[in-house]
């Protein structure tokens, strides 16, 4: 493509105009700088980084009032898919009692209008249900870690760190694609496990929690409920409490 001489021309010009525009405005940043660097008041020197590291997955896993607040979650979970089952074989005893009418007739128009019924009470509970437990699972994961992230806190002031990274420590392995997948997202290749402190976390939320009383969980293992009703798998526990406060070892 050939271009024109005039626009080759405006284009020149633009540059000059540029050139003559950046001049000036230069000078006043550098004048800004140097008026500001005149200041010495006005610059504090940065703190030496130490950086932390965190795995809150396991922070998550060790945490006694995660485990009993999952129970209690799968629970309602399990409640709930038994109250839609109980409708699931209502319909189907109706169903039945239609096939024994043939179409057309009085008595198969009104047991076809009790199943569109049923039917209808089964979807309205699995969304109604759906958006309750999903609603439950982001307040708690909200408020869990908030708990979490504010007791972090306290252990890294304590031992005197400036940043606190998230990291995993699953090592991966090739039978749990779930491990790999971890591993590469963590943004951390290596890191010294001397300033890791997901066990310091750990022991502080429990023992908060434990002080106050807190159930701990039966350990019973919860029967997948939440995929009954149409759902993402439970990942978070319901609403938690207020964020303790964390007795720093």
């Amino acid at each position: 493509m050939v271009l024109s001489s005039r626009l080759i021309v405006a284009a020149g010009l633009g540059v000059v105009g540029a050139g003559l525009l950046v001049a000036p405005i230069q000078g006043q940043q550098d004048g800004a700088v140097r008026k500001t660097n005149g200041g010495a008041s006005q610059f504090k020197e940065g703190t030496p980084p130490v950086i932390g590291t965190i795995d809150l997955d396991g922070v998550f896993k060790n945490y006694e009032k995660v485990k009993y607040a999952n129970e209690e979650f799968q629970a309602s979970l399990l409640a709930k898919r038994n109250e839609l089952m109980k409708i699931q074989q209502e319909m189907t005893q109706e169903a039945e009692l239609l096939q024994r009418y043939a179409p057309g007739q009085e008595e198969y128009k009104k047991q076809e209008n009790k199943l569109t019924v049923l039917k209808a009470q089964i979807e309205a509970g699995r969304e109604q249900a759906e958006r309750e437990f999903q609603s439950k699972e982001a307040e708690a994961m909200a408020s869990l870690y908030n708990e979490v992230t504010e007791v972090a806190k306290r252990v890294a002031k304590s031992r005197k760190m400036t940043y606190v990274v998230k990291v995993t420590n699953q090592a991966p392995s090739g039978t749990n694609p779930n491990s790999v997948m971890a591993a590469m997202a963590n943004p951390m290749i290596y890191f010294d496990p001397a300033n890791d402190i997901t066990q310091d976390v750990v022991y502080n939320l429990n023992k908060v929690y434990k002080d106050a009383g807190g159930p701990i969980a039966k350990g019973v293992a919860a029967p997948a409920a939440k995929a009954a009703l149409g759902a993402p798998a439970a990942a978070t526990p319901p609403a938690a409490a207020a964020a303790p406060k964390a007795t720093v070892r």
